[in-house]
């Protein structure tokens, strides 16, 4: 498949443990603190999606990074998932090559000043609806390979 028809995308953003996740989002959602990881990886796509549409922009689609030898399409749980992902930047992927740490895509794997300030003003407008994401509690930042944001299924 030619770069330019991929389904996918290299996505650079910061992960988040799991716990660190549970912590933030529940100061949006308290109504799921004690639940399963599953109810709040599917609570937050569900009030992502209910922002007004200017809002939505302003807060990434959550990604996951399953633990290894843990299969892609499966409901996530607490010792399934590595870290939340929480994705600033894409890029369209082209081969297994942009995903190895090297100083070629060094750009996909280090943080930059946009990144920083996506997570600066990501935690501003949580902090507007009354919530709490403490960026000092960031994991790291990296980059993942996932289904490219306009890709639709032919069905």
């Amino acid at each position: 498949m030619s770069g330019s028809r991929s389904q996918d995308a290299v996505y650079s953003g910061y992960l988040v443990s799991v716990d660190d996740f549970k912590n933030f989002f529940v100061t949006i959602k308290p109504s799921l603190a004690g639940r399963p990881f599953d109810e709040y990886v599917v609570g937050y796509d569900a009030w992502r999606f209910r922002l007004p549409k200017a809002d939505q922009a302003r807060v990434p689609r959550l990604r996951l990074i399953p633990l290894p030898d843990i299969p892609a399409f499966c409901m996530p749980t607490d010792d399934m998932v590595d870290k939340a992902f929480l994705p600033t930047r894409y890029v369209r992927y082209t081969s297994k090559k942009q995903l190895r740490r090297n100083e070629k895509n060094r750009h996909l794997w280090e943080e930059n000043e946009k990144d920083r300030a996506k997570l600066e003003e990501f935690s501003r407008f949580i902090a507007s609806l009354g919530g709490k994401l403490d960026v000092t509690t960031v994991a790291g930042f990296g980059c993942l390979k996932d289904m490219h944001p306009s890709f639709t299924w032919g069905f």
